[in-house]
């Protein structure tokens, strides 16, 4: 698990299902500490829904607290109907920051 710290928000790159693991214990400790997260998945192999279950009570941890939590990840909408699914890095940092500006509005 690689973690990019940036002033605004935590990427998050995880490469396979042990850095997956890893997450999860880790997100287990911060119980949304205030960090919006960005979760790069990309590179991992694991199955879609078990992304899914084990990461939507998050979302909505983070969610309570108005902060971000967004995944970049080839899930499909129809799985992440709760959670948001970026398919780019790119991408997900341009939907971040507008999420940002439509908060301060």
């Amino acid at each position: 698990m690689i973690l990019v710290d940036n002033t605004d928000y935590l990427l998050i790159v995880i490469k396979n299902e042990s850095d997956f693991s890893e997450l999860v214990h880790y997100l287990n400790e911060k119980k949304s500490s205030g960090n919006n997260l960005i979760i790069n998945l990309l590179d991992c192999t694991l199955s879609h829904d078990l992304v899914i279950k084990n990461l939507l009570p998050f979302h909505f941890n983070w969610q309570k607290t108005n902060n971000s939590f967004i995944l970049v990840s080839n899930i499909s909408k129809k799985i992440t109907k709760e959670i948001v699914s970026i398919q780019t890095l790119e991408e997900a940092l341009d939907y971040f920051h507008m999420e940002q500006l439509t908060k301060n509005i």
